[in-house]
């Protein structure tokens, strides 16, 4: 931490010293040219300003798209899902036994010991999905028993729909508000906190996002970055607390 700090001082201090020495620089050359002390200053101030001004805006600029990229080399590695490991696993394994079987005498013409590779991959993707949607509605569970009293039926299915949208890791553009009653903001920033916990498939930014979405009207006055600076306050008060995992739904 102490060295990132130090690299950080060496370098705007030499870009300091670099717009300072063409500042300089600049003021020489008006200064020869006839202009008088006083607007030289004012040229050396404004240029030295300037430069430091543009590095600090590049410096910006360069590292958001450093994180972007960073994101969407993720996002690439993140579709290799669980179930294409397995798959993987299961095909070389089968290899292995087809192998052995065609060096064996009297085996390398009998077709029924070709195993079902296909259907060993799709038994395995089925297994996956449904521990999946066995987690999906666990969820949804929780989150009918916590909002029952709280919002209408449709609300309440609105609701199951938007934690699909967010478990499957769906454009957020499907996301439709669910009005609510009798319930805080600490009761939805806890509610938002347990699903983030149990899913674990983004950012707690993102779940603040979801957050900000599906209670549109009740967190229409709070910012998606204080939302997420406060998911876990006070996790033993309100009507809805903070749950480290969904065991009893």
């Amino acid at each position: 931490m102490k060295t990132k700090y130090f690299e950080y001082i060496a370098v705007y201090l030499s870009v300091f010293l670099v717009c300072v020495f063409v500042g300089i620089i600049g003021r020489m050359v008006l200064l020869e040219k006839g202009a008088d002390e006083y607007t030289a200053g004012v040229f050396f101030w404004i240029s030295t300003g300037f430069g430091v001004l543009m590095f600090t805006i590049l410096s910006l600029f360069l590292n958001e798209l450093a994180e972007r990229l960073l994101n969407r080399f993720l996002k690439v590695e993140k579709n290799e899902t669980p179930e294409n490991w397995i798959a993987n696993e299961d095909l070389e394994k089968i290899e292995e036994q087809k192998q052995n079987a065609l060096t064996k005498p009297g085996l390398s013409e009998d077709k029924n010991s070709v195993i079902d590779i296909e259907h060993i991959r799709k038994e395995r993707q089925n297994a996956f999905k449904d521990q999946k949607q066995a987690r999906i509605d666990t969820a949804i569970r929780y989150a009918q028993q916590e909002f029952a009293l709280y919002v209408s039926d449709d609300d309440l299915k609105q609701l199951s729909e938007n934690l699909i949208i967010y478990a499957e890791d769906i454009n957020f553009q499907k996301i439709k508000p669910v009005k609510i009653k009798d319930l805080s903001n600490l009761d939805l920033y806890h509610f938002g906190w347990n699903i983030w916990n149990y899913f674990k498939v983004s950012r707690q930014d993102r779940a603040a996002q979801f957050l900000k979405l599906t209670f549109a009207d009740a967190l229409k006055d709070v910012e998606e970055k204080s939302i997420k600076t406060h998911l876990k306050d006070d996790e033993q008060k309100g009507l809805i607390k903070i749950r480290e995992d969904f065991n009893h739904f």
